[in-house]
Formats: C-alpha cells, sequence, structure tokens
C-alpha cells in the first residue's frame, strides 16, 4: 500500500513537473564595430540575470551575426569578446516567445591587446541529446565524499546496488565505457572497481541506450560512459579535495590533481586515496523440498564487516609535435587491499517439528590485495581543419590480485552443544592477467554534411588463476584436491568497423556495420580439461533523424550486439560463504546476442520520450541449485533461452522558476525470461511489468548556496529466476561556494531511510529462496574542495585502448 500511495505520488509530482515547460526565445543579433564592419568570430555568451549562470556559448559568423536557440522566457545578459576588441556586455534582456532581437551591438577597439577572458558558467545537471542523455556529476552535491557506485545510481534510467548490479532502463546487461572506451566488467567486477574509484574523480556519466557500430558491440543492453575529469587549463593548476563520512562505521577521503601546460607540453598527474568501513548484514531463508513437499529449511544470517583501501593514481605528458601531430604517454594505477570479516550463522531445521538439527557458526576473514597498473602510448594526426584526422594507441595492462581466506566453523545441536568437529578451510586465491591492446581510428568528412569512419582495434589477454584449498583433518591441514583448481584464460578479439552518415534536408542517417572475429581457450589445468571457442559476428546498426521543426525531432534506432562471459564466470573455481553455500562459474557458458529497437521523440531537447524493445538470445543469468545430500547450495551462471523486453520512458529537464531545477525519468517495461529445454534452466517462465521513478531537484538559495534532494522508485522486478521487491531511496544536500567560487563545501545525506535494500525471491528446481541485503548507504558526509590555477585552454582528451579489457579483472572485496 505504501508502495502504491509513493508511485502515485512521484507520478503527481512529474505531471506537475511537466507543466512547468515554459514557451522558447531566440536571441539574435549583431557585433560590428565602430566602423560599422562585422565583427567575426567573436566569443559570445548568454547569462542568466538572476545568478550569471552561464546558458550557451558561442561564436559570431563572417557576418557578425550570432543566435541563440531555445532560450527559456525570462531576464539575461549578454557578453562578447574578441582580440583587439574591449570586452562589451549588454544591458538586460527580457525574452518572451519567438525572436528576440537585441539589434547592433558595437565593440569598441582596445587601446592595447585584449587579457584573456575566462567565461565561467554551470551546465545543468541532466543534458538531453539525440543520442544520449548526459548526466553532469560536477554540478551534483553528491559530487564529493561518495564512491562513483553510490554516484552511477544517481544517473537517468540507471538502477545499481552494492553487488554490481546493474540495469539501464530495466534491462541487465549493460556494459561501461571508461572515457569512451568499453569496459567488460560483471556485476561483482564493477562494484570492486566503482567501490575503489572517489566520485570526486568523474566529470560526468553518459547513458547510451542505442549504441552505434563504432563502439565495441558487448553490451546487450546499451552502455554507460563515466568520463573522468581532466585538466583543461594552462600554467600550473590543479584542485585538492578532503571527505569524511560516517555510517555505520567511518570512512574518508583526499585526492590531489596537478597539471602544468607551456608551450608544446603539457604534463598532468592525480592521486585519490580513499578508507571505507562497511558494515552489511545478510539474510538468507532457504526452504529445500521432497517431492514437491518442504521437509526442512535453511535460516542464514551474515554480518559483514568490509574495510577497503585504495590507491589511485595517473601521470602522464603530452607534446605538441607540429600544429596537426601531437604524442603522449600515460601511466595509471589502482592499488588496494581489503580486510573482510564475516560472521555467519546458519541453522538447518526440521520443518515438521521446527527443531534445530545444526546450527553452524562460522567465521570468515578474507585479505585482499590487488595491483593495476597500465601503459599507453597514444598519436594523433590532423589531415586538415576540416576534421579529417587518424589517431593510434598502443597499451599494455598488468593485474594482480591475491586473495587469503581462512574459515573456521563450529556446529552445535539444538541444546547448544558442540555436534562436530571443528572444521576449517584455507584458500589461496590469486589472479594475473596481462592485456594487450592496438587500435587505430580514422575519420573523412566527405562533404560538409557527410562523414565516413572506420577503424580497428585488436586485443589479447591472458588470465592466470591458481586456486588452492586445504581442509582441517583433525589438527593437519590437507589439501583438498575436489576444490583446488588451475584455470588459465586466453581470449584474442579483432575487430573492424565502418560507419557512414549524412543529411539531406530534415532527414540525417548514419548506418554501420561492426565485424568482430572472437578466439577463447579455457584451459583447466587440474583436470587438463580445455575448451576451445571462435566465431565471427555481424554487428550492424541504423539510426534515421527527422527534424520535423525546431522543436520537435524523431529518432529511428536499430543495432545487434553481444555480451560476452566475463573471464572469471568461466572459471570454476569456488568461492565459499561457509560450508553449505558456494558459487564458481561455468566454462561452458555462451555469449548472449541481442537485437534492439528504438524510436524516440525529443521536444526542444527538453523532454524526450521513447518506446524500446530489446530480444536477447542464450541470456546468462546466474542460478541457484541445491545437493539434497550435502544441504549445499551452488549458485552458477548458466543460459537461459531467451530474455524480452519492452518499455516506455520519458526524461525531462525542467526549470519551473530560475532558481529551480527539476530532473525526473520515468519507466515503464515488461521483462520475460525463458529458460529453454536444457535440464539446468528447464521450467523458467517469469515476468513482470514494472516501475521506475528517478526525481531530482535543485534550488538556489543563496548566491553561493544551493540545496539538493533526489528520489528513486524502483517496484518490484524479476531477473533470471529471481523476483525482487521494491526499493525506495530518499537523499538531500547543501552547497556552499567559498573563495570567490574556487572552493566547494558541501554536507550530504545518502538513503535518509535506510531503503537501499535489496530483497529477492526463486522458486526453482528443489529450492525455495528469500533473501534481504541490509546495505550500509545511509551515511552523512563533509566534503571540501578547492582549485587553483588560471582557466584558459583547453587540453587534449587521451586514450586508452585497453580500458575495455583490463577492468574485465576480477577483484572480490
Amino acid at each position: 500500500m505504501k508502495a502504491s500511495r509513493f508511485l502515485l505520488t512521484l507520478l503527481c509530482l512529474f505531471c506537475c513537473a511537466t507543466g512547468f515547460v515554459c514557451a522558447q526565445s531566440t536571441i539574435r543579433g549583431k557585433l560590428n564595430n565602430k566602423e560599422g564592419k562585422p565583427v567575426e568570430f567573436a566569443t559570445v555568451a548568454v547569462f542568466l540575470s538572476a545568478d550569471s549562470s552561464l546558458v550557451q556559448a558561442g561564436l559570431s559568423d563572417v557576418d557578425g551575426v550570432f543566435e541563440f536557440k531555445n532560450i527559456k522566457v525570462g531576464s539575461y545578459y549578454l557578453t562578447a569578446s574578441s582580440i583587439g576588441y574591449q570586452n562589451f556586455r549588454s544591458k538586460s534582456i527580457k525574452t518572451g516567445a519567438g525572436i528576440s532581437s537585441i539589434g547592433v551591438c558595437v565593440m569598441e577597439t582596445a587601446a592595447n591587446d585584449l587579457q584573456e577572458v575566462t567565461i565561467t558558467g554551470q551546465k545543468s545537471l541532466v543534458e538531453m541529446k539525440q543520442d544520449r542523455i548526459v548526466f553532469n556529476v560536477e554540478n551534483n552535491i553528491f559530487s564529493e565524499g561518495n564512491t562513483a557506485l553510490e554516484l552511477l545510481e544517481k544517473a537517468p534510467g540507471v538502477t545499481v546496488d552494492q553487488d554490481g548490479n546493474i540495469a539501464l532502463k530495466g534491462k541487465e546487461g549493460v556494459k561501461v565505457m571508461l572515457n569512451g572506451r568499453l569496459s567488460y566488467l560483471s556485476q561483482s567486477e564493477l562494484a570492486t572497481l566503482l567501490k575503489a574509484t572517489p566520485s570526486g574523480t568523474i566529470s560526468k556519466i553518459e547513458v547510451i541506450t542505442n549504441p552505434s557500430s563504432k563502439y565495441d558491440a558487448a553490451g546487450n543492453s546499451g552502455m554507460l560512459n563515466i568520463v573522468m575529469k581532466e585538466n583543461k587549463d594552462s600554467g600550473l593548476n590543479g584542485n585538492i579535495s578532503l571527505n569524511a563520512a560516517r555510517g555505520r562505521a567511518g570512512r574518508y577521503g583526499a585526492g590531489i590533481s596537478l597539471n602544468f601546460r607551456k608551450d608544446k607540453w603539457n604534463l598532468f598527474s592525480t592521486y585519490n586515496h580513499s578508507q571505507r568501513t562497511e558494515i552489511e548484514f545478510r539474510e538468507d531463508m532457504r526452504r529445500f523440498r521432497n517431492e514437491g513437499v518442504v521437509n526442512r529449511y535453511s535460516d542464514q544470517r551474515t554480518e559483514a564487516t568490509i574495510n577497503p583501501l585504495s590507491h589511485n593514481f595517473k601521470i602522464g605528458a603530452d607534446y605538441q609535435i607540429s600544429s596537426r601531430d601531437i604524442i603522449g604517454i600515460m601511466v595509471d594505477g589502482n592499488v588496494g587491499s581489503s580486510d573482510n570479516d564475516l560472521l555467519t550463522s546458519n541453522k538447518l531445521v526440521d520443518f515438521a517439528t521446527g527443531n534445530t538439527i545444526i546450527d553452524a557458526q562460522t567465521k570468515s576473514v578474507d585479505g585482499s590485495k590487488w595491483n593495476s597498473l597500465s601503459y599507453n602510448l597514444n598519436y594523433t594526426h590532423k589531415f586538415n581543419d576540416q576534421g579529417r584526422e587518424l589517431s593510434a594507441d598502443v597499451n599494455y595492462s598488468t593485474n594482480s590480485f591475491d586473495a587469503n581466506q581462512r574459515m573456521e566453523t563450529r556446529y552445535f545441536d539444538a541444546f547448544g552443544e558442540n555436534s562436530r568437529p571443528l572444521s576449517g578451510r584455507n584458500g589461496i586465491i590469486p589472479s594475473y592477467t596481462d592485456v594487450y591492446v592496438g587500435k587505430v581510428d580514422y575519420v573523412h568528412p566527405l562533404n560538409g554534411k557527410s562523414k565516413l569512419e572506420t577503424g580497428w582495434k585488436g586485443s589479447f589477454v591472458q588470465v592466470d588463476n591458481n586456486l588452492k584449498y586445504d581442509t582441517l583433518s583433525g589438527n593437519a591441514w590437507v589439501k583438498d584436491a575436489g576444490t583446488t583448481n588451475h584455470f588459465i584464460y586466453k581470449e584474442q578479439i579483432q575487430a573492424g568497423y565502418l560507419n557512414y552518415s549524412n543529411e539531406w534536408g530534415k532527414l540525417s542517417v548514419m548506418a554501420g556495420l561492426r565485424l568482430e572475429y572472437t578466439q577463447t581457450e579455457g584451459h583447466q589445468v587440474t583436470t587438463d580439461s580445455l575448451v576451445k571457442r571462435s566465431y565471427l559476428k555481424l554487428f550492424p546498426s541504423l539510426f534515421t533523424t527527422y527534424q520535423l521543426s525546431d522543436d520537435n525531432s524523431f529518432q529511428l534506432s536499430y543495432s545487434r550486439r553481444i555480451g560476452r562471459p566475463d573471464y572469471n564466470d568461466l572459471n570454476p573455481f569456488r568461492i565459499y560463504r561457509d560450508p553449505y553455500q558456494y558459487h564458481g562459474g561455468n566454462p561452458f557458458l555462451l555469449p548472449q546476442l541481442s537485437h534492439s529497437f528504438e524510436i524516440s521523440h525529443n521536444f526542444k531537447g527538453v523532454i524526450i520520450t521513447s518506446l524500446e524493445y530489446n530480444h536477447t538470445a542464450d541470456a546468462i543469468n546466474w542460478l541457484m541449485q541445491q545437493v539434497d545430500s550435502l544441504n549445499l547450495t551452488v549458485s552458477t551462471r548458466e543460459n537461459l533461452k531467451s530474455r524480452s523486453y519492452l518499455g516506455a520512458s520519458v526524461s525531462a529537464n525542467l526549470n519551473p522558476a530560475p532558481w529551480w531545477t527539476i530532473n525526473s525519468f520515468l519507466n515503464i517495461f515488461r521483462s520475460h525470461f525463458i529458460g529453454g529445454d536444457k535440464i539446468a534452466v528447464r521450467g523458467v517462465d517469469n515476468a513482470q511489468v514494472s516501475f521506475y521513478g528517478n526525481l531530482s531537484n535543485s534550488f538556489k538559495i543563496l548566491k553561493d548556496l544551493s540545496a539538493e534532494y533526489s528520489l528513486n522508485y524502483t517496484s518490484p522486478t524479476v531477473y533470471g529466476v529471481y523476483s525482487n521487491r521494491s526499493v525506495f531511496v530518499m537523499s538531500a544536500g547543501l552547497q556552499k561556494k567559498l573563495f570567490a567560487g574556487k572552493g566547494n563545501l558541501k554536507l550530504t545525506v545518502n538513503d535518509l531511510l535506510a531503503g537501499r535494500q535489496r530483497r529477492n525471491s526463486a522458486r526453482f528446481d528443489n529450492l525455495d529462496f528469500s533473501g534481504r541485503v541490509r546495505f550500509d548507504s545511509r551515511a552523512a558526509n563533509l566534503s571540501f574542495t578547492y582549485g587553483f590555477g588560471k582557466k584558459i585552454s583547453p587540453a587534449r582528451k587521451r586514450q586508452s585502448g585497453s580500458e575495455d579489457i583490463e577492468n574485465r579483472v576480477k577483484r572480490e572485496l
């Protein structure tokens, strides 16, 4: 009932918000000098009078004319600057519906050379673009003091929990890009990476529901592009950050970035450190059925104290060989450790009598260390000023992950007396990965409206996991031959793409084709078992946009995509939670293939509505199975026959008042999972109509004081054999600008009502399961950032071809 009330309230809020869409205006004018000649290519910008925030910026044309469209009705002023002229500022401009012409603006000749001019302003928190929604993290009050994982769930249409389960518009199988380069992260790998990445290092998050053939074909449900901050200023400049937080335990972090740009050189470096202690509670109930009748159940409860400590750093240099050639080198790394303590109680109870059969009390101490280093060399050549460009880079990365697990289990009967000898398990879980990547991209404009893009990418990966387990036999430790496993995985991918785009009046088309050849080899050394696969796949894409008017455009898109199993989903090693539950990989997983269609409407870049359909064959999902004779529950990945998705969504970016911004996203969708004829998944048929809503409000209280609160609600959903209950998260924060805008002091509280919990259930084979995880998500955070240095010239955007692969390395926390 509460969920229904909240859903109705959220819908009402959204409907009210969309009613604030105001009439739009166009500001038009012309720049002349005192002699009446046009001032060409001057920098022109429009600012909101209320708070001097930047609305739009651009250049005057060869006739000195400038024009800014889609300006909301209100009060503005305009500035213009050009070398040899004094800075110009207009009087207040009151806009109305239609065109607001300010006539001719006369710029005075400067007595001396014009000094450097900086235009400062703030982008909208959410920007609507034709092929993506951009979440400008730097403008979010929650951008400091959190992890990237906590920040990610605030992006429109994105849901994520601390187990790393990510969905985009209700679809699982999302892939992540870092600075435009794809990552093949599994759910747990992504969680580990984002937990070790401070939110303050992120500039923006781009939500791409249907990528083109230019991107890697991985990602059945779309992509998220996480764009890291990059210093764009000349001279010596940078920033520092400090934060402290308190959830169930304390957390802190600090970071610094430095950039030096002079003449042909640009040197840059960043370092971030974070320490977080999180305390999580997990409750699992497993009911075991014999011929359809429940005869016993397991009541398992775990308290986990997680202590990750991470160091992230980057250092590099760019050298401008000539006006058209630039070369760069970069080294970045992620070094960390985590000491985790888990206390688990697992009671096996007779269902008929309610008597405890056995109570297993397990203490698990997991210590892990990881070291990831990446070395990149990149080069760019510009053939001309019309956009013809060639870029290339090579990358090598080495990753090591060492973990030790020690478990001790004591067994008690219904009277609290020891009923079995002490059991123990020691695990040494190392993982070593080497990644080699090379890529070349070429852009060739054919005329003013058409363009050809092509490129090649090759990668080679080798992963070596040598898992060793010992068990306690009496007072001696002996090798456990049944679980010890040495697994070596090799993967090679060769890919090429061709994209063509053109415009014919109001119609624009982009068509592409990507070809990928994949070779994999999984060698289980312990049993001398070898699984080889090779396949060649074509991935077409088509995007058609029709600009009906200045305010309305329609787009139809299609793409075919692939989801390859993650390295460790193929590795049959075991990770134990206690003697009665573990999860492991499946070396026989097949890649999943999907077809995705979307039609969307864009109204003034303010409201975007879309209708999507996605069908995935051989969908990869988690399953749980029960070994009755051992009371053992095993979790592993399996291929289902299919997953289908049908959804409708609407995004809105509104300004009801100069001091108030609303960003909202609504999505209604139906997911349907079918198991097929394989014995392991036979009988799976799970479907659900679900709803997701996100509402964010930003308020300008004073010139240097702002506030923000956000609401996220997800109704019950399904994922494979699992049914998930609803989730509601509310967060709020304040931000105070200090030191003439160079400093920021922020106070935030995440998940005020502690609603970020995962509650799910499943009934499959002879097992009934229900679980609950209470994450350590409610936390108060205080952060401070300070930037120094001038803001003049833009920096080069660097690329690294291997980030898509190296982040598939498993790091369990």
